[in-house]
């Protein structure tokens, strides 16, 4: 079964996310705040929902993407947990010494956002396939150890259930320990275990971790908040940039606009117009020359 670790310890956290691989994370959040991201997701949903019924189309899957945007709740509370950040920032932070003179400075750059939503799973939906995250940065795991290196992974994923979830309704599999494993490694369903979560958990994984969502067996839909980080210098998967305004994203937190790549921790990496993305959004004209 998947461990539980309280957030408020984030190094019990790190520590059996290295032997496992993910672990559950009680304390995560309160009651009100879950019903809010739900509340923030519900109309977006609804709307696709209704679209796909309108055409005869079968419930499956919704998705309501760009939550990090959509959903101040999730974006400035869930996702500012400093407990969290340390959390994520251990496995993802990318430090480097990138001269070798003798003058030569550190430079560290934190996780930043690839990709948030909600996966609204409904009535008969199947299981996904086993699969690692990483794949699609076209990660490979060969020559694995028997003990995790720290270093190895370039994404992490972080699961937050909008209703109580179950083997029943599709509960996410685990395959604890698969994050050692060689790529040459089949998975199978048997190994997995189910990650049953209480409204107020998280689950919490590496991306060389070996999991899929569950079945939804229940005639009621389940919602699933689903945050997802890649290590800086990488492409984020959704590409959010394109969707959000000026006038939102000046909304945001300082550390939030950073978590989505609007303030550069790499002083070049990302830059606009030799400066941080956001500068150019709080100039009274937002124009690029």
């Amino acid at each position: 079964m998947a461990r539980r670790v309280p957030l408020s310890d984030p190094t019990a956290v790190i520590r059996t996310i290295k032997e496992d691989g993910g672990v559950i994370l009680t304390e995560f959040s309160n009651t009100s705040d879950v019903e809010r991201v739900n509340h923030d997701a519900a109309p977006f949903i609804n709307a696709l929902v209704e679209d796909r019924a309108s055409r005869s189309l079968p419930r499956e899957t919704t998705r309501c993407t760009r939550l990090f945007g959509r959903s101040e709740t999730a974006r400035e509370v869930w996702l500012q947990q400093p407990a969290l950040l340390e959390i994520l920032n251990h496995f993802l932070r990318t430090v480097s010494v990138p001269y070798n003179d003798d003058g030569a400075f550190e430079l560290g750059t934190d996780a930043i956002l690839s990709a948030a939503a909600t996966l609204d799973i409904g009535p008969g939906v199947k299981a996904q396939d086993l699969h690692r995250d990483d794949f699609i940065w076209q990660q490979t795991h060969v020559n694995r150890a028997e003990e995790y290196t720290l270093g190895s992974d370039v994404c992490m994923g972080l699961l937050v259930p909008g209703v109580d979830t179950t083997a029943e309704n599709g509960a996410t599999l685990f395959l604890p320990g698969s994050h050692l494993w060689d790529h040459s490694r089949r998975p199978k369903v048997e190994e997995a275990v189910s990650a049953e979560m209480s409204v107020g958990e998280a689950f919490m994984f590496l991306g060389s971790t070996v999991h899929a969502g569950g079945a939804n067996r229940t005639p009621q839909p389940r919602p699933m908040h689903g945050f997802f980080y890649c290590r800086s210098y990488l492409r984020p998967e959704e590409n959010q940039h394109m969707w959000w305004t000026r006038e939102e994203v000046r909304k945001w937190s300082p550390a939030a606009q950073k978590q989505a790549g609007y303030v550069l921790d790499n002083p070049f990496l990302g830059h606009c117009n030799e400066t941080n993305p956001v500068d150019i959004f709080r100039s009274n004209d937002a124009s690029i020359e």
